[in-house]
């Protein structure tokens, strides 16, 4: 089967406003954790930052679907086109998802949502994992290693997710209790764990685009 050329344009559209976007994120927190900076100009930094951090979510559920569905066309991923059709309806399920965060963000209904997302980064890892083991043999090693890549992004969303709240408790004690060196850096080095799976997921991401560009 003949892969259409607008899935490739789409797939790399998928990369340039994951990072691109998520780069925005980075220079928000940066603002954040800025003592120098008023509690105001703190807040409103990353306000902003988790109104642009809906892009990279959005770009990271849609890149595994549309991803295997060129490896599949291409003839690289040996499944049928109905595991391809279930594949694609869990996905839009877990956009659907993510979606309902964004607009039900701050309200408990929210809260419950988070707890199916994080269903389905467990769900991908397992699947993941499963899918590698599964096609050792059949399916190229750089596909393989793309999926692995993207397992490992998984992992680091939940690892980040589990970093970033003690964060915000932190800069909630920051508002309440004030600017104190105790609180400073109790804030700080809850961003810095952030941080490390933000890096974690920027290198996989990068490692998946080089895999699935170079071939090896």
């Amino acid at each position: 089967m003949k892969y259409h050329p607008l899935l490739v344009y789409a797939h790399i559209l998928l990369m340039v406003f994951w990072l691109g976007t998520d780069v925005g994120v980075f220079i928000a927190g940066l603002f954040f954790i800025d003592p120098h900076r008023s509690l105001e100009r703190r807040r409103a930094a990353i306000e902003l930052g988790l109104i642009v951090d809906r892009f990279p979510r959005i770009c990271f559920v849609l890149m595994l679907p549309l991803g295997l569905q060129l490896a599949w066309q291409m003839q690289y991923l040996p499944v049928s086109a109905t595991f391809m059709g279930g594949i694609w309806a869990v996905s839009l399920a877990w956009l659907a998802v993510v979606l309902a965060i964004m607009r039900a963000h701050g309200t408990r209904r929210a809260a419950v949502l988070q707890r199916a997302e994080r269903g389905f980064l467990a769900l991908t890892i397992i699947a993941l994992g499963g899918a590698v083991a599964a096609l050792r043999g059949t399916a190229p090693g750089w596909l393989l290693g793309k999926l692995l890549a993207y397992a490992a992004i998984c992992v680091c969303a939940l690892l980040l997710e589990a970093a970033f709240a003690p964060a915000l408790a932190a800069f909630a004690a920051i508002a309440a209790q004030g600017s104190t060196a105790a609180n400073e850096a109790s804030l700080r080095r809850c961003m810095y764990w952030t941080y490390l799976w933000v890096l974690g997921i920027y290198l996989a991401v990068l490692v998946a685009g080089f895999l699935g560009t170079v071939k090896p």
